[in-house]
């Protein structure tokens, strides 16, 4: 996490350095270029222009004829993408990835295109539209319930293309991160870890590929659950681990000796966290224990990364906000377990809270 935290800082340094060479209203008119920024990158993933122009360079016309797109908004399209670092461009009118936008991609093997598509989405900015709403009158409801009317979860099961595209942008965020979590905690040898809403046990795969002698159970709702067999097989884990169909809202039956909540509590409210860990807390044996990982954000301690993370919960979640070790747990202590050790993994926290 040292380190992390330490090339971030010099990254920001760095460019805070840049923004003192020119005058304040120029470095502001650059910065106010960030909603074009995250739209074009999202264009070239939605456009199929990231995946055409691939590992080589290609001419922009060529692309543009191939995807049936003008040829002249390619380019300026394209020209934009230069100049903001997402690709490079000759004099000649070909194009390749650079290394900033290589990972909008969809085959490259880290690739953010699913979750840069989010991010660009008409549905993400009508929520972050909201906020001003919020600043006046409140967190709760969430900007994304103010521009829609329903939940973002509600939403998603409307527009299940979405939900799908948004579901795969999870995954590729975990994959990211998925060393690094595997590590940050010392899973049991044997015995059985529970994956409460885990998706399709991208992280739970992990965690049992460097724990031979131990078994899975991945709690999920039913419609993810047949992708997940498809995924557990692939890794040759389906006999190893237990699908169960379950709800964090209803009840989960799932003996475990620990149990895992990834990016689950900072998308809710305290008061949900509490009746979320409540109804863990109801089916863990005595002496087993709950890890909870999210980003790790102090009050009054800005983070480039978690503070962004925390804004973005407060746009689409219902009262859902990144959180101190501190804060976790006192929502476990009040939902009936003692709080445990607290580790990191990059810019996350896992924080432990154990069955008495």
């Amino acid at each position: 996490m040292a380190a992390v935290r330490t090339a971030l800082a010099l990254r920001g340094g760095v460019q805070g350095l840049a923004d003192r060479l020119i005058p304040a209203e120029a470095a502001l008119w650059d910065f106010t270029a960030g909603m074009q920024r995250t739209k074009l990158a999202g264009m070239l993933v939605t456009s199929g222009l990231a995946d055409a122009l691939g590992s080589g360079a290609r001419d922009a016309a060529d692309v543009a004829r191939e995807l049936g797109l003008s040829e002249e908004v390619t380019l300026r399209v394209l020209g934009a993408a230069a100049a903001s670092r997402l690709v490079r461009m000759d004099r000649q009118g070909r194009v390749r990835l650079a290394r900033l936008g290589a990972p909008l991609r969809s085959d490259h093997p880290r690739s953010m295109a699913s979750w840069v598509a989010y991010q660009a989405s008409s549905m993400n900015a009508a929520a972050h539209g909201e906020i001003g709403g919020q600043l006046r009158e409140g967190a709760e409801p969430s900007g994304h319930r103010r521009a829609f009317a329903n939940s973002i979860w509600d939403y998603f099961g409307e527009h299940p293309d979405e939900g799908a595209r948004f579901g795969e942008a999870m995954r590729e965020m975990t994959v990211l991160d998925l060393a690094a979590f595997a590590r940050a905690y010392p899973w049991p040898r044997e015995g059985v870890i529970c994956d409460v809403g885990g998706g399709i046990g991208t992280l739970l795969a992990a965690i049992l590929e460097r724990r031979e002698g131990a078994r899975g159970i991945l709690v999920e709702a039913p419609e993810v659950l047949g992708e997940a067999e498809d995924f557990l097989r692939s890794r040759g884990l389906a006999e190893r681990v237990q699908r169960r169909a379950g709800d964090l809202f209803g009840e989960i039956d799932a003996q475990a000796d620990v149990y895992v909540l990834k990016w689950i509590l900072h998308d809710w409210s305290d008061e949900a966290c509490r009746d979320i860990l409540r109804r863990v807390r109801a089916t863990m044996p005595a002496g087993s224990k709950v890890v909870t990982i999210d980003q790790h954000l102090e009050r009054y301690r800005p983070s480039p990364v978690s503070s962004m993370a925390d804004l973005l919960m407060l746009a689409v979640c219902e009262g859902g906000r990144e959180r101190s070790p501190e804060e976790v747990h006192g929502l476990m202590r009040d939902a009936g377990l003692t709080a445990g050790r607290v580790r990191h993994a990059g810019l996350h926290m896992v924080v432990e809270g154990v069955a008495q």
